[in-house]
């Protein structure tokens, strides 16, 4: 099976070109997306041996959709010239609007079946990085998996960005990469060895999440490889490569062909709505995540005093990190 990558924004093309793709002395090595997709599977998959071309084109398939980003450090380095330096707790980023089935119609769902294995895929491929770099001894204790496309998939739902709807199905995304993770680290336990053989301390956590008994007894039984798996923060380059996608838990930005407001069309009433979402948002999301969701909230301007006063309260009501902000071109 070969994969094919589809851009669809030029950007996106220009990012990849300027951040990701391999040059040395004799010019171009990454001729396409495919070859950069490549590099990277055959360099961390290599571990697996038997099963490492298996394992390869798993990682490819997942590239290839937008389903699954690896680590910016891995992106650039795996598979080239340059030594791949160990580094600890990488990361992998999984694109929510990639699992949205039949999108912008009325049977438009999230397909959390699907999200949840490529979330246990993307502990595997974070897993063989480490093994990669530092040897197999089961030492790794903190992987940090997270989000980008949120907003993009609550508009191919057909949820606007501030309706209630729209942290029900956050919620939902957030259950189903829990699921996923847990079960990709306590297969590798089982496989790899265990950094945890008997995690029963995290039980009341993992119940509390709502997650299946069978996938609790599973890491009982099993162990587990990490501790930490889960962490959001903006991925800026890897949206910008994933076709322009919305960053972590952003509302989506506006694209070609749909009508953007004027500068100071929008209200502060309309400003707060969307600050009171994205906390909304996070505070559905967070009690699934390992680390604390508590990048900068997107604001189309400079905040008021006001603002910043109502966002911390609100911030406060939910548990959430005292806020910062930072200016976007968007709504």
């Amino acid at each position: 099976m070969v994969s094919t990558t589809r851009f669809t924004d030029p950007a996106a093309v220009d990012a990849w070109d300027r951040w990701f793709r391999w040059r040395n002395g004799d010019g171009l090595r990454d001729r396409t997306i495919d070859a950069t997709w490549w590099r990277v599977a055959d360099a961390l998959a290599g571990v697996e041996g038997g099963q490492a071309r298996t394992w390869a084109q798993r990682y490819v398939d997942a590239f290839s959709r937008w389903q699954l980003l690896p680590d910016e450090r891995l992106l650039r380095m795996a598979g080239t010239d340059s030594r791949l330096h160990p580094f600890d707790s990488p990361g992998a980023t999984l694109n929510v609007a990639a699992f949205v089935l039949a999108p912008l119609t009325q049977r438009a769902r999230f397909d959390g079946e699907r999200f949840a294995g490529i979330a246990a895929l993307a502990v595997r491929l974070l897993d063989d990085a480490l093994v990669a770099m530092h040897g197999a001894a089961a030492t790794f204790a903190d992987l940090r998996i997270g989000l980008i496309g949120l907003g993009d998939a609550l508009h191919l739902l057909g949820l606007a960005y501030e309706d209630t709807g729209a942290a029900e199905q956050a919620r939902a995304v957030a259950k189903a990469l829990a699921t996923g993770t847990l079960q990709g680290t306590a297969e590798l336990a089982a496989e790899r060895g265990p950094i945890d053989d008997s995690p029963r301390y995290r039980v009341a956590l993992w119940r509390d999440r709502g997650l299946a008994p069978a996938v609790i007894e599973d890491a009982l039984c099993r162990g587990i490889r990490h501790r930490k798996l889960t962490a959001i923060a903006l991925q800026p380059r890897l949206a910008l490569l994933s076709n322009n996608a919305s960053d972590a838990l952003d509302p989506a930005p506006p694209r070609r062909g749909e009508a953007v407001s004027k500068p100071g069309a929008r209200s502060a009433v309309d400003a707060e709505a969307r600050l009171r979402a994205q906390l909304g948002i996070r505070a559905a999301i967070q009690p699934w995540i390992d680390a604390p969701i508590d990048y900068p909230l997107a604001l189309s301007g400079e905040p008021d005093p006001q603002t910043i006063a109502s966002t911390s309260r609100l911030a406060g009501a939910y548990g959430l990190s005292e806020p910062t902000f930072r200016c976007t071109q968007g709504p």
